[in-house]
């Protein structure tokens, strides 16, 4: 069957989430509403009681020469919760903390004695969290220490700790700039006072600039901060002012995001009960979206990929371009996430079971998972729309069948999505905003082509994603992540096999969002999960809550 009758004969609800929709304005309603937060496929989890010997195997093995390639350490500590935040883990102690690194210095030194790491070059750090920078002063350094002498860093890394502006202080600054950061991703979201605190934020709009200009005096990093669109009460007089207090702070980058509010999130309950505004529509967030954009281009910034902008060439944002492209990503620290080798890997998120892991000489995993076949050609769809186009001819190279992508994105061209330029297809300002949607799309129909699979994901991951009931039951819920479906309703009473497993889904996604691990990572762990049976999923909740 081709990709267009393929198409034709699934549910108009899922064609409509697929293909999107015909419309007059592409950027407010291409798509009935974002459906996944990190597009990718499904693969296939390792037993646990398999997975310690498959990674002895890959970590025996020899680096591919010349590979770029990542490490992430995750500090799963933080002072205060943002409301917004799905990834909180744990509060802190000294004790604990000062235990906590003591396991992870011992994780690093283990890694560093097998040929698979020590025998290659690690291109890009990045630190995050959690709130990396809230570790005591001794505890950075000793981390920043372990790393220098553990990862083969190779001349030019990049070296990203990232954290809030209520830590940048003298003490934490010498530290971190006199022990190898040179890269600091500082989480703003607003600069407006109101809006920062409504949604967990500390300090006042002066502080924060305060703070980040004696960051910058050091000239020892690039300063990046992340900026959020469509925060409660961040109208557009407000984000446009964030974007010139983006400008006037001179620092060398800043991540523009959309706003996601999650199921169980903090924010969704304080905008449920009246407590703050509600978050942005979708309609309201493209229109924030473009204004930023052609806001930042007006003044000669650079986008480097599709969140990322650049003021100047100080800033390269190394390391989110390469875990886009797929490079081995080696991870450390609870709750952590990576890929070597054709495996992706969460780590323990519970702090006992991952200290006691690594004290027996074990990679702490919570789940290890073998990657879908088709991961190379994942990583070049995710790498090149990243960078705002896809050359189709790249992926016929490799799979000739692959030339039949062609229709999808000539229909997207006819919606104003794409433009074609003889050679490769560039997204327009409202593919770029549908970014996930059209890589989502583009990888499932891919995955179609080569396997004949039908495969859909869906997850309710922002405000204006609203549950409905089934119209036949009034007790069915429509929700989730669908395989091969339009959606999966589940009856609130749970007696049956079926039920139970989706009850377990729906505990191991809350679980999974709460492990601080890489988007990708998390979101390909809860998709592989659906091939597990219901005590199989019981398993792996075991190991996850211990």
């Amino acid at each position: 069957m081709s990709l267009a009758s393929f198409f034709e004969s699934i549910p108009e609800k899922q064609r409509n989430l697929q293909l999107g929709l015909a419309c007059d304005n592409p950027m407010s309603g291409a798509f009935p509403h974002k459906r996944v937060v990190h597009a990718g496929l499904n693969g296939t989890l390792i037993s646990p009681k398999e997975s310690q010997s498959v990674w002895d195997t890959v970590m025996r093995g020899a680096p591919k020469r010349g590979q770029m390639q990542c490490a992430y350490i995750h500090i799963p500590f933080c002072k205060t919760k943002c409301t917004y935040c799905g990834f909180f883990q744990n509060g802190t102690s000294q004790s604990i903390e000062d235990n906590y690194i003591d396991g992870l210095i011992g994780e690093l030194k283990l890694a560093s004695e097998s040929p698979r790491l020590k025998d290659g070059l690690i291109h890009a750090v990045f630190i995050g969290g959690g709130t990396p920078t809230s570790l005591s002063p001794a505890n950075s350094e000793r981390l920043l220490k372990a790393i220098k002498e553990y990862l083969p860093l190779a001349n030019d890394y990049e070296l990203t700790l990232e954290g809030r502006i209520h830590d940048l202080i003298p003490e934490n600054l010498e530290v971190w700039m006199n022990n190898g950061v040179n890269r600091m991703s500082i989480g703003i979201q607003s600069f407006n006072t109101k809006v920062r605190q409504m949604v967990g934020r500390l300090d006042t709009k002066e502080t924060v600039l305060e703070r980040l200009a004696a960051l910058k005096a050091y000239g020892q990093c690039s300063v990046v901060i992340d900026l959020i669109y469509g925060l409660p009460g961040q109208t557009m007089d407000v984000w446009e002012q964030d974007l010139a207090d983006l400008v006037s702070s001179g620092v060398d980058g800043a991540d523009l995001y959309q706003l996601n509010v999650f199921d169980g999130s903090d924010l969704n309950r304080d905008i449920a009960s009246g407590k703050v505004p509600p978050a942005a529509t979708t309609s309201m967030q493209g229109d924030m979206f473009e204004f930023g954009r052609t806001y930042l281009e007006a003044r000669a910034y650079r986008r480097l990929s599709a969140a990322h902008w650049s003021a100047n060439n100080r800033e390269r944002s190394l390391y989110n371009i390469l875990a886009k492209a797929g490079v081995p990503m080696f991870p450390f620290g609870s709750g952590a996430g990576g890929n070597v080798d054709g495996y992706g890997m969460m780590l323990h998120r519970a702090l006992k079971p991952y200290e006691d892991m690594v004290s027996r000489g074990e990679k702490p995993f919570m789940a290890l998972m073998k990657q879908s076949d088709l991961q190379p050609f994942v990583n070049q769809v995710v790498s090149q729309l990243e960078q705002g186009y896809l050359d189709i001819n790249t992926l016929v190279a490799m799979d000739s069948r692959l030339d039949e992508l062609n229709w999808l994105y000539k229909l997207w061209e006819k919606r104003g999505l794409v433009s074609y330029n003889g050679l490769l297809y560039k997204l327009t300002s409202a593919g770029e905003f549908w970014t996930v949607n059209i890589t989502q799309s583009t990888l499932e129909a891919m995955e179609y082509i080569i396997t004949g699979k039908n495969s859909f994901a869906l997850e309710s991951v922002v405000a204006q994603d609203t549950k409905t009931t089934s119209k036949e039951n009034p007790n069915q819920e429509i929700r989730g992540i669908g395989q091969g479906k339009a959606n999966i309703s589940v009856p609130t009473d749970e007696q049956t096999e079926a039920q139970r497993k989706e009850a377990l889904m729906t505990k191991a996604k809350e679980e999974i969002a709460k492990s601080g691990a890489s988007g990708e990572s998390a979101n390909r762990m809860i998709q592989a999960m659906a091939n597990l049976s219901a005590d199989e999923i019981e398993y792996m909740m075991e190991r996850m809550m211990s």
